[in-house]
């Protein structure tokens, strides 16, 4: 029977043992023998404890007396050591073996290796904690949830940021913590980049412990493995609201900007304006001297002071007509647009630079062609680009002698576009200035600053138009801009990339000057 025993031992696909109650070794099968390297007669009894490892063997064996005492199954684990010499761990796992009157008659073992499941384990807590160590090193809240979207861990910073434990957030709801504005798109971003498997990035408003909302861009990152599954996403959230709130600053900046640079032309041009008023209102006097003088005559000559009378009501309503178009320059009103006749917003603009041009010693000449098509615009807008396109072509003169000094402004169009040429006999343009000509506070003038160039540019593209600069092949710097014709006169033509230098229109030959 003994000698059968072993032999179903020897058989079996596990390492196996057995013991007297006393907790004595008494067999082992040929697996136990060839794993420890010992052999029956060297492990009977009590000489097995010569395998274990001897930190762990006096652990093992209070437990091994634990479980004699109990007489109930038990398990236990240690460090053994392998034929080779190598300590590893095993699971020993025991059960009595009981006599028809419930006596324990023998125990019964099994020893199982499994150092490279605990090395796995340990390998994958390690892992787990590096994650954690890098996760809670990243100067951002941070949040990682698992593929199906339940949170698994947060940074400290997320916890401090909402003022709530893991615990409170573990099932926390995107309604309680993003803004009611942003809840929808935020919802659908989230959804759609789980069903795609694909990382995410929005601008949304985040509750702060406090109850203030702040600006927040989230990333959300979906962690794979090797073959590609989504084990995590990591969701990194930075916080914007400073800059939002810089943007918005700076936006309302320039706004003011670009009434400070439209007011500061006019206000350069204010000798040019003052002219183009006294004229009328200089005629107009002298005509009513001259009407005086006639009723004044015995008999008074009737027919010469309705006549000067005429001119004088033909003055005034010059002045008023030139005042008007000052007021309409300064006035601080929304772009407004409207059907506009190019070649009259063309002419009172140079009538405009006239006395400045005067000034300085520079002829202007102005070449329309005819029968320009309206174009569909912000008449105010589109004047102060002009003027200042004008007024800096005068100034760009500055070091040309006299009688050299010419501005030549010229206008022409096609089926879709008007364009519109400003060309000084100055110097020209560097080639780091054609770079840079139109960046924000970039200026080649001693006072100038910077603006009026890059917000004329930012109201032609308005337009849907464009703004370019060039030089001339014979010298002086050419200021060219394109914007689309009004749709009533395309009639259902869309519009077409702007005209460029190359494909612009020549002036007709009968243009004015």
């Amino acid at each position: 029977m003994e000698f059968d025993l072993s032999r179903v031992l020897d058989a079996l696909p596990a390492m196996v043992w057995i013991a007297l109650p006393d907790g004595q070794l008494e067999l082992i099968n040929r697996r136990w023998s060839e794993y420890t390297g010992l052999s029956l007669d060297e492990a009977r009894g009590l000489e097995w404890q010569t395998a274990a490892h001897p930190d762990d063997l006096p652990a093992l064996l209070e437990r091994w007396r634990s479980i004699l005492a109990s007489g109930q199954s038990g398990e236990m684990e240690a460090r053994v050591r392998r034929f080779d010499g190598q300590y590893r761990r095993v699971r020993v796992q025991c059960s009595p073996m009981l006599d028809d009157a419930g006596r324990i008659i023998k125990w019964c073992g099994t020893v199982t290796d499994v150092e490279d499941f605990r090395r796995a384990e340990e390998a994958l807590r390690r892992r787990e904690l590096d994650f954690q160590l890098i996760v809670d090193s990243i100067p951002l809240p941070v949040a990682v949830t698992t593929p199906s979207g339940e949170v698994e861990g947060l940074n400290q910073l997320t916890l401090d940021y909402f003022g709530k434990t893991f615990e409170e957030l573990k099932g926390w709801k995107v309604s309680e913590v993003v803004h009611p504005d942003d809840l929808e798109r935020t919802v659908a971003a989230h959804l759609e980049a789980h069903q795609q498997g694909n990382s995410y990035n929005i601008e949304i408003r985040h509750r702060r412990a406090d109850g203030v909302y702040r600006w927040y861009n989230v990333l959300g990152l979906p962690l794979r493995d090797s073959q590609g599954n989504i084990l995590r996403w990591l969701h990194l959230l930075i916080d914007i609201d400073d800059r939002r709130r810089a943007e918005a600053a700076l936006q309302a900046a320039n706004d003011r900007l670009a009434r400070a640079s439209q007011v500061a032309s006019l206000v350069e041009l204010s000798a040019s304006i003052a002219h183009e008023v006294n004229q009328p209102i200089a005629a107009a006097l002298a005509n009513a001297q001259a009407a005086l003088r006639w009723l004044g005559r015995d008999p008074p000559d009737l027919a010469e002071v309705r006549e000067a009378l005429d001119d004088v009501v033909k003055d005034g309503t010059r002045a008023g007509a030139v005042i008007d178009r000052i007021r309409s320059l300064f006035k601080n009103a929304p772009p407004s647009l409207e059907n506009l006749d190019l070649t009259e917003a063309l002419t009172e603009i140079v009538a405009l630079s006239r006395g400045k041009a005067l000034k300085n010693g520079v002829s202007l000449q102005i070449q329309l062609s005819e029968g320009l098509p309206t174009i569909r615009g912000d008449r105010v807008q589109l004047q102060q680009v002009m003027l200042n396109l004008i007024t800096n072509a005068i100034e760009a003169m500055s070091s040309v002698d006299d009688g050299n000094r010419n501005v030549r402004i010229t206008a022409g169009g096609d089926d879709d576009n008007v364009f519109v040429t400003v060309q000084d006999s100055g110097p020209g343009l560097t080639q780091a200035t054609l770079d840079r000509v139109f960046e924000p506070f970039y200026t080649t003038k001693p006072t100038g600053l910077g603006v009026g160039l890059s917000i004329c540019r930012s109201i032609i593209e308005a337009h849907n138009g464009a703004l370019w600069a060039t030089n001339a092949e014979k010298g002086g710097a050419v200021f060219s801009f394109t914007v689309p014709i009004s749709t009533s006169a395309t009639s259902s033509k869309g519009v077409r990339d702007p005209v460029m230098p190359s494909q612009a229109p020549q002036p007709l030959a009968n243009a004015t000057t």
